[in-house]
């Protein structure tokens, strides 16, 4: 088994992502996107081992904290919908990508620094959402998943 060079360590993970940490005693855990939610949930032990095991899962790959959030919010931008400030954010994101293509050139960089400010407030923004709702709060937005809708 492999060990995490750092904890906590980022991955893509099939269609979503996934955290892995190790908070004591070489014992790995880890929170993993739930694509039809939005939520981080516990991974379990055949995600961890998938991750940690060489050659267990060719469908994932290790990120940087920032890509592992643009990573995150694409795949909850690619599966959910709603209404708010959230979804609004990604009808941004996503018009930036269209415009560009549309012109057929890269994204400039005040585009890209855009995008990653709009996917830390979204990821932000989620973390919040789940920690109210966890907290016994009413949900502030309503969305629902709708798979591959792109």
């Amino acid at each position: 088994m492999l060990w995490l060079n750092e904890s906590p360590s980022f991955f893509r993970f099939r269609n979503g992502t996934i955290r892995l940490e190790e908070p004591e005693h070489g014992i790995v855990v880890g929170q993993r996107l739930n694509i039809r939610t939005g939520a981080f949930e516990p991974a379990s032990a055949d995600d961890i081992d998938a991750v940690l095991k060489p050659g267990a899962d060719l469908d994932f790959s290790e990120l940087t904290e920032e890509r592992f959030i643009r990573a995150t919010e694409e795949a909850r931008s690619t599966y959910l919908r709603g209404d708010g400030p959230i979804f609004d954010m990604y009808r941004q994101a996503t018009d930036i990508f269209e415009r560009a293509e549309r012109e057929r050139r890269r994204l400039a960089s005040e585009e890209r620094d855009r995008i990653a400010d709009l996917y830390r407030t979204t990821f932000r923004t989620w973390e919040e959402e789940f920690a109210r709702r966890t907290a016994g709060e009413a949900p502030t937005f309503r969305y629902t998943w709708v798979g591959d809708a792109r």
